[in-house]
Formats: C-alpha cells, sequence, structure tokens
C-alpha cells in the first residue's frame, strides 16, 4: 500500500491533511486511473460539445485552472463553451502552482505533453487544447529574487505581511493564507526560515503570472478559489482588465480588481432585499424565521450541507456556566488554518492573533470567558485550541456539542467571533455579538457591533459595562438570513441542487469527489436542459453583474 501511495503521490497534487483520509484517497485514485464514469462522462461531452471549434489563427486565449472535482468539471465545461465562443479563442487549462523540485517540473511537463491522467482526458472532452505550468526563465527568476529581497525588506510585522503589494496588486492575504494552509500551523513566524522560503515561492508565482499575462492576450480566467495560490492569476488578471470568473456547481461569480473574492454579495444585500417586491419579502421573511426555527430546535443541516452535528441540541442537567454576576462571554473560535481573509482584511492577520489579545484583555479585566469550538470543527483545530487556552485559566473550555440554547438560558452576555454564523445566531436569540472584522456577512446589519479598527476593539471589550448595545432588530437577522441562504437560487446545473448535494456529499469537504456524478449527470441531461443553462450562462457574462442569478431555473 505504501509503494502504491508513493506512486500515486508523484502523479497528484497531494494535501497531507487528509493523509489518512479513505474517501479523500479515494478521489486520488480516481485522478490518476481513468474509471468508466469518467468515460462516459467524456464521450457525452464529445457529443454535445463537437461544434464547439475556434480559429486556428487566433491567438487569444482563455485559462482555465486544472481541477479534478467532479460537479465543477460539468460546470467548467458549459463556462468553457460560452467563453470560447464569445471571444472564438482557445482554452488553455493551467495549474496555478510552479512545481517545487525538479522532478515535479518534468512530472508536469510529461503531463501537459501526454495528458495521460483523467483530469486532461476531461478538460479535453470540453475543447481543451493545450495545457500550461508555471516555469521561470533566468530573467524572471533574476526578476522574481530582486523583489523577493525589496519586500522582505520591508516586512516589520504581520500586518505589513498582509499587505504586501506587487505590480499595484494585493498578494499579501494570499500569501498570508496560502502558508497557513501548506503548513498547518496557527500563525506565521516572519523571520522564519519557513516562511521566508515561502515567500521567495509565491513571489516567484507573482512574476511568473504577471509576464504571463501581459505578454499574451488572455482574455478571461476562472480559477477554483479566490484565496491562496491559486488567486494570483486572478488578482493580477482582474487588474489587467480581464474577465474573471470562479464557476462551480452552485454559483457562478464574476470578479474584479475592486471586489477579487467570490461569496461576498453580502455587502449588497441590504439594496437587493429593498428591490425585492412586498411578496416576496414577506415570504423571505416567514421562511427565514421557520428555517432559523429549524435550526434552534436542533435539525442538522438546515441551510448547512456541510454540518453533520448540531450546536442547538437540548440542554443538558449540568450547568455549565458559573451563576456569579460577572459578564460571561462566548469566544468562538475560527480553523486556524482555513484562510482567515476569506473576505479580505480582518482586524487581526489571523485567528491566533485574535486570542492573543483576548487573552492580554483577559488579564486586565475581571469577566468570565468561555470557549467553544463548533462540534464540526477539524480535530487539530480542536487540539490547538485546547492546547492554546489550557495555561490560561480565566478560559474555560466547553465541550464542543455544548448547546447554544443552554448557554444563552444561563447567562452567557456577549459572543466574540470574527465573521462566524454566530453572529446572526445569537443576535436571532438577542444576544449582542461583537465581530474582529469589518470584512463579515452580518456587516450590512445593526444587529452585531462591529469595530473599525483594533483599537476601537480593545476598547469596546475593556468596558463592556457600559457598552451601548445595538438594539436587535428580529426582521433584519430574518431578512439576512433569507438573503445569505434562501434568495439566491442554486439550480443553474442541476434541477435540485440540495438533492444532488445531499446524494454526492458535496458539501462535507468533498466537493464531487465522487465520479458517480457523471452517469447521474448525463442520464439526467436534456436538450432542453442544455439550453437553459446555457442561456443563463450567455446572459450572466453579457450583463456585468457579480453573481449569476438565473432569469429561469431549471
Amino acid at each position: 500500500m505504501n509503494k502504491i501511495l508513493k506512486f500515486i503521490k508523484g502523479y497528484i497534487v497531494w494535501d497531507k491533511a487528509h493523509e489518512s483520509d479513505i474517501p479523500f484517497l479515494l478521489f486520488k485514485f480516481n485522478n490518476v486511473f481513468l474509471n468508466n464514469d469518467q468515460k462516459l462522462f467524456i464521450k457525452h461531452n464529445y457529443d454535445i460539445f463537437r461544434t464547439n471549434k475556434t480559429d486556428n489563427f487566433n491567438k487569444k486565449i482563455i485559462l482555465l485552472e486544472l481541477d479534478g472535482t467532479s460537479t465543477n468539471a460539468i460546470a467548467l465545461s458549459y463556462l468553457a463553451d460560452q467563453l470560447s465562443k464569445k471571444y472564438n479563442a482557445k482554452l488553455t487549462a493551467f495549474f496555478p502552482r510552479v512545481p517545487r523540485s525538479f522532478l515535479k517540473k518534468i512530472n508536469w511537463k510529461l503531463r501537459n505533453v501526454f495528458g495521460f491522467l483523467p483530469v486532461y482526458s476531461v478538460f479535453k472532452s470540453f475543447g481543451v487544447s493545450s495545457f500550461l505550468t508555471p516555469s521561470l526563465n533566468n530573467y524572471l527568476s533574476k526578476e522574481s529574487n530582486r523583489i523577493y529581497k525589496e519586500q522582505l525588506g520591508l516586512i516589520n510585522n504581520k500586518s505589513d505581511l498582509e499587505n504586501i503589494t506587487i505590480y499595484d496588486v494585493l498578494f499579501g492575504d494570499l500569501i498570508y493564507d496560502y502558508f497557513l494552509k501548506w503548513e498547518m500551523v496557527p500563525t506565521i513566524d516572519i523571520k522564519s526560515k519557513k516562511f521566508r522560503t515561502h515567500l521567495k515561492y509565491c513571489i516567484k508565482l507573482i512574476v511568473y503570472w504577471n509576464n504571463f499575462l501581459v505578454d499574451n492576450d488572455v482574455v478571461a480566467i476562472n480559477v477554483s478559489h479566490t484565496v491562496y495560490s491559486n488567486a494570483i492569476p486572478l488578482r493580477i488578471a482582474a487588474k489587467l482588465g480581464i474577465d474573471c470568473f470562479q464557476c462551480n456547481e452552485s454559483h457562478v461569480y464574476r470578479l474584479t480588481h475592486d471586489n477579487p473574492f467570490a461569496y461576498k454579495e453580502f455587502v449588497y444585500y441590504r439594496k437587493l432585499f429593498s428591490k425585492l417586491n412586498d411578496e416576496e419579502k414577506v415570504s423571505g421573511i416567514k421562511k427565514a424565521k421557520e428555517r432559523i426555527d429549524r435550526r434552534f430546535l436542533g435539525e442538522v443541516g438546515v441551510d448547512m450541507s456541510y454540518s453533520k452535528k448540531s450546536a442547538f441540541t437540548a440542554p443538558v442537567k449540568d450547568r455549565l456556566l458559573s451563576k456569579t454576576d460577572k459578564i460571561k462571554i462566548l469566544l468562538a473560535p475560527h480553523c486556524f488554518f482555513d484562510s482567515p481573509h476569506p473576505y479580505g482584511i480582518n482586524l487581526y492577520p489571523d485567528v491566533f492573533e485574535w486570542l492573543e489579545e483576548l487573552v492580554r484583555i483577559s488579564k486586565l479585566t475581571d469577566y468570565e470567558w468561555y470557549v467553544k469550538t463548533h462540534p464540526d470543527f477539524m480535530i487539530e483545530t480542536k487540539s490547538l485550541v485546547e492546547d492554546y487556552f489550557k495555561p490560561h485559566s480565566k478560559f474555560k473550555i466547553l465541550p464542543s456539542e455544548t448547546s447554544h440554547l443552554q448557554l444563552v438560558e444561563e447567562g452567557i452576555d456577549f459572543t466574540l467571533t470574527m465573521y462566524g454564523t454566530v453572529g446572526f445566531e445569537y443576535a436571532a436569540m438577542n444576544k449582542t455579538v461583537i465581530n474582529a472584522s469589518l470584512n463579515n456577512p452580518h456587516l450590512a446589519y445593526g444587529f452585531n457591533i462591529n469595530p473599525t479598527s483594533r483599537e476601537e476593539y480593545t476598547e469596546i471589550l475593556m468596558d463592556l459595562k457600559n457598552v451601548n448595545k445595538p438594539k436587535i432588530n428580529l426582521n433584519d437577522v430574518y431578512e439576512y438570513y433569507y438573503m445569505h441562504h434562501l434568495h439566491f437560487n442554486r439550480n443553474w446545473l442541476f434541477e435540485n441542487f440540495d438533492l444532488t448535494e445531499n446524494l454526492f456529499a458535496l458539501g462535507h469537504g468533498r466537493m464531487g469527489q465522487d465520479t458517480a456524478v457523471y452517469p447521474y449527470w448525463v442520464d439526467n441531461w436534456s436538450k432542453k436542459k442544455d439550453e437553459q443553462i446555457l442561456d443563463n450562462l450567455g446572459k450572466f457574462i453579457e450583463s456585468g453583474e457579480y453573481r449569476m442569478r438565473p432569469e429561469k431555473v431549471l
């Protein structure tokens, strides 16, 4: 088995965080050996996309990030079709990163030339004619080293790192989050050799992609993520005015230099809701209240398909909070590794730095502090949280399965998060939440406290007795919930996305890793459905809008 895994690691992008994850390993096997599901989908694509030809003399390029997930491949086949027809441009699939060793460089060259892995066959089936892997020549290597030395001298703290800007494009948050994910660590030591090696590597990517996008006639690009190193070519392309997209089985986004993040439509929630007719407003508020009530009754997975455990179970008999009159604070930490900058810069550069500030404040105040992780949290994050707070006796670690209902019943006064779902959940229970980020999904509404700086954040926490609590309007909470979870239809590709999501576990860290979705797709395909998908996508591409909202749903 070890020999087989070593072989596979040589031909795939390996993620050490999933080393013992059997479904993930099966997914990786499917990335090496073409199976019958993939063969069926490939044949289907050749049948329906065979008329999509481009002028061989046209030098225009559409870049599509190479993505082995099944559902993304289905979605991307349609985006590729519409973009290539619009621009009469050739489709090129790309790997976003420079291979980290000589052997990996050779490996990627062989892949690109011979295309012997299933993902290459899948991408070819919907029109991709070439494959690209970053590689720096001597000139670009010298340019990269020059910029690295220049940037290294500018980094005196983590905020400096967050704000690294090269070619007038912000990359600091991407470099930061990619380091945490790659190394599986909670924070960065900017003086460490590991970080310096990482910084040099990321600057290589930046230099390569800037050179490629400036020198070639790239007219559009699609990426799998708008965070980590995947987003480096996206950010440069957006700065150059190239059409940028993130397309998957449930969403299609257009990204720009001013807004390079997907999933940030919350900025527009109030404006969008105000434009709805009265009937939809009333219906939306009612639906949202019903869904929140179901969550509070302990139902699992309500508009959160990735969740397998409820945080709102019935209270247990044993009391968890003390009966003192002291102010009681609940801290709801986030995953340390999973992109602390999903929507942009926060008050603190990472979760660890945020916790450090809370520990400092705890020593200067006479509050009671409680810490609770989500029951669905990664085991690595749970362990890190527990280990982190062990030396700090002022913080009591609560069992992850503790019900929020019980904490509210026993007298929690304030809840702290950076940008988490407790922002609306505790507001729905008429409790005050203080966010540590202005890039949080609840910002458009007044039911949380949103400090604008670290100084204001600290000032508020130091004097909670006199804090000006928001007057919570439950209709605002319901409006937020409706816009965030219910308003945007996700059935642009599948007729019933929720059903498909449950069938193939798309939301539970699997993201279409099951190739059985391919025969499901082919069996349920129809010409009418095909035409509707293409029509919706075509109109979205021409619209200039941020997120696709199909006029007609499947």
